[in-house]
């Protein structure tokens, strides 16, 4: 069976499990349908983290129901791809850029060479401070990074360079890409829909592409169709879904540790259990509304503040704030368990999209290759897509 269609059957028979957010009122019915209940919520606190951080690669307990370890080995085949990783060098830092920037870009670097030393231009999309820009300059190929935020432009073309590539004021979802054939367009956590116009634009203009995504749920659809159409909508995926795909079983995240998340997210549901006095029918998520989702990371008090200010309520008495607070540890402990199958599917949805973009670019007649690019430990997203062009 082909990785896609691996990765696809799988997106679609998990569909409940997808669904079934936490404390969203119907995860129970799914995990119980499944037959996983009891042993979910007979999780004592050691094998519960243990699994959360170990996540695929755990040890489950023997007591595991026959079917959540069969769904388990069977996310353990569709999730593995092949190790691109090499050796890493060790450069001096250049400025404002940190160790795992580093580290990030010399590995993207040693993918993307092959490919730009045939191309007729590379264009980096999304180059904020234009690190991975310069180091692409510096290997004598006219290189452009686009970025639609002019202050990191400004930064960029500020920082001295030899070979120092263009670069231009670009909003790419709202103007277009400025491709041609034979470029190479690539994006280093590229986010959401900026990937998969990276890679539509590659496919229908017979350019090459190298891609590591990030934040999948970034985009302005509310539905992500895919690009391969073989199980049609059992596989197109909504936006909040797509933002599962940001959790990771390792003790670092994507933008916090696994702790700070979990300690997040019982302040969320600390706060919509207080909302939901003024709003009954709020739905999950919508705690946050109309704030920076990073705001869950401030102390519950700032956090209860800015919400309710933002609706044009009163903050609630301090001893209300506290029985909330105490009522959300009891929740967020449960739902950590019956939660614990869901949280398993963050890395099929990513591998799903990363087959998908690469479906696109064969169909287009590229040759693509799909793997590991780095360590976790170096970033949490670390799936790379390399395609050329036919007749490269």
């Amino acid at each position: 069976m082909d990785a896609w269609l691996l990765a696809a059957e799988l997106v679609a028979e998990t569909r409940d499990l997808l669904h079934a957010r936490p404390l969203s009122g119907h995860e129970d019915e799914v995990v119980a349908a499944r037959g996983w209940l009891g042993f979910l919520e007979g999780l004592d606190e050691a094998t519960l983290v243990a699994l959360e951080v170990g996540g695929l690669e755990a040890e489950w307990p023997t007591a595991t129901p026959a079917s959540l370890r069969d769904l388990i080995d069977r996310l353990r085949v569709a999730c593995t791809v092949p190790s691109l990783e090499a050796n890493e060098s060790r450069r001096a830092l250049g400025l404002r850029e940190s160790p795992a920037k580093r580290a990030q870009i010399e590995a993207f670097s040693r993918v993307l060479a092959p490919i730009a030393a045939r191309a007729r231009r590379v264009v980096d999309v999304g180059s904020g401070h234009g690190h991975l820009t310069r180091a692409i300059a510096s290997a004598s190929r006219p290189t452009v990074g686009l970025e639609r935020d002019a202050r990191l432009i400004e930064t960029a073309r500020a920082i001295p360079a030899e070979n120092a590539p263009e670069f231009v004021v670009r909003d790419v979802l709202a103007e277009g890409l400025p491709i041609e054939q034979g470029d190479c367009i690539i994006g280093l956590h590229a986010c959401g829909e900026l990937g998969d116009r990276i890679v539509d634009a590659g496919a229908a203009r017979g350019a090459a592409v190298v891609l590591v995504g990030c934040c999948l749920q970034k985009r302005r659809e509310e539905v992500r169709a895919p690009f391969r159409r073989d199980l049609g909508d059992d596989v197109a995926l909504p936006r909040a879904l797509l933002g599962l795909s940001n959790l990771t079983t390792r003790e670092e995240g994507v933008e916090a540790s696994r702790a700070e998340n979990l300690a997040a997210r019982e302040r969320r549901l600390a706060l919509r259990i207080l909302l939901r006095e003024h709003a009954p029918m709020l739905r999950v998520g919508a705690e946050i509304e109309g704030l920076n989702r990073r705001v869950a990371h401030a102390d519950l008090e700032t956090l209860i503040a800015r919400a309710f200010a933002v609706r044009g309520l009163a903050v609630p008495s301090r001893e209300r704030v506290g029985a909330a607070a105490t009522e959300a540890a009891t929740l967020h402990a449960r739902s950590r368990r019956i939660g614990l199958p869901r949280t398993l599917l963050a890395r099929l949805l990513e591998v799903f999209v990363l087959h998908d973009r690469a479906e696109r670019l064969r169909a287009a007649g590229h040759v693509a290759q799909v793997g590991t690019l780095f360590s976790q430990a170096i970033s949490a997203r670390n799936l790379v897509l390399a395609a050329t062009p036919p007749r490269w």
